[in-house]
Order: structure tokens, then C-alpha cells, then sequence
């Protein structure tokens, strides 16, 4: 069973998920809008509103992702002081699982991140008509992608550390 923080952070990333899907959606309201009425009131309230679901998406995003990456951090620590007084062999094969969990999920955990503030900066970038907006497009779904690619690492990475927590001398004995 996952302890209830992993559950909240996995929770949290599906959330960012699903906030990326919806301001999505709606973005292609706001471009159907923009192109029907220029710049008129509509095309204001779509856009307004466009940015009311992307802050809090990027929000979620920001909040979990860098929350995965503390939350091994400090599970990390725990268990390290735990077993600071095991023989070196033992330590060495619990060090190296932890160093395992933190290469499989900080690096999906660190693109997720960056992959929603290049979001919002282009939105921004396009709003201004700096950009096309194709390069939005694209990377909203490429953002989508990495949160995918970063939950799936994550979950696994969960349920590994938690028996690691749970039990770090049956984790060494059974070779996890």
C-alpha cells in the first residue's frame, strides 16, 4: 500500500494532468473565437478565461512535480539514517536504490515542470503575436506527454520506495 503523501502526489500530477487536457480544449475555443471575431468582446472573455484554467494547471504542475522531487529527497534521508548503522555491503545496496528511484523520477519530474512554464511563456508569446500559434499547440502537447512520461515514472518509483521504507532489510535480503 502507498503511504498517503505518494497517493496526494500521484493525485496531484493527474490533476495537473487533467488541467493541461481542459485549458487545451478550451484553447481551441479561443482560437475558433479569435478568428470569428478578431478582437471583439469575445475574444477577450475566451482568451480571459483560457488563462483562468491555465494558471491553476501550471500550478498543479509546479506544486507536484516539485513536490515528487522533495518527497524522495527526504524519504531518501529517512532511510538513509535509518540503515546508517548497517554494515557498509547493505548500506551500499539500499544507497543504490535510492539513487535508482531519484534517476527515474527527477528527470521526468524536472521536464514536467519546465514543460508547463514553456506552456504558459509561449501562450504569452502568442497572445502578443510573437509566435504562431502552432508553437503553443505544440507545446501543450508535448507538456501533456511528459506529465504521462512523468506519472507512470513516478507511480513505479512509489510503490518501489514505499517498501523500501516500510522494510529496508527485507528490500536488501529480497534483492528489490
Amino acid at each position: 500500500m502507498l503511504p498517503r503523501m505518494a497517493v496526494a502526489l500521484a493525485l496531484g500530477t493527474l490533476l495537473a494532468i487533467a488541467g493541461l487536457l481542459v485549458t487545451s480544449i478550451q484553447g481551441f475555443a479561443v482560437a475558433s473565437g479569435i478568428h470569428a471575431s478578431a478582437v471583439g468582446p469575445l475574444a477577450r472573455a475566451l482568451v480571459t478565461r483560457h488563462v483562468g484554467f491555465a494558471i491553476p494547471a501550471v500550478i498543479f504542475s509546479l506544486f507536484s512535480q516539485s513536490m515528487v522531487i522533495f518527497y524522495f529527497i527526504g524519504t531518501g534521508r529517512l532511510v538513509k539514517d535509518e540503515t546508517a548503522a548497517w554494515p557498509e555491503a547493505e548500506r551500499r545496496r539500499i544507497f543504490a536504490a535510492l539513487s535508482d528511484l531519484k534517476r527515474r523520477t527527477s528527470p521526468a519530474a524536472t521536464f514536467a515542470l519546465l514543460s508547463s512554464i514553456t506552456v504558459f511563456v509561449l501562450g504569452g508569446a502568442v497572445h502578443t503575436r510573437a509566435l504562431p500559434s502552432w508553437t503553443h499547440l505544440a507545446a501543450s502537447v508535448g507538456a501533456v506527454a511528459i506529465h504521462c512520461w512523468a506519472l507512470a515514472a513516478e507511480w513505479k518509483a512509489f510503490g518501489v520506495n514505499a517498501r523500501l521504507m516500510a522494510n529496508p532489510r527485507r528490500f536488501v535480503r529480497e534483492g528489490a
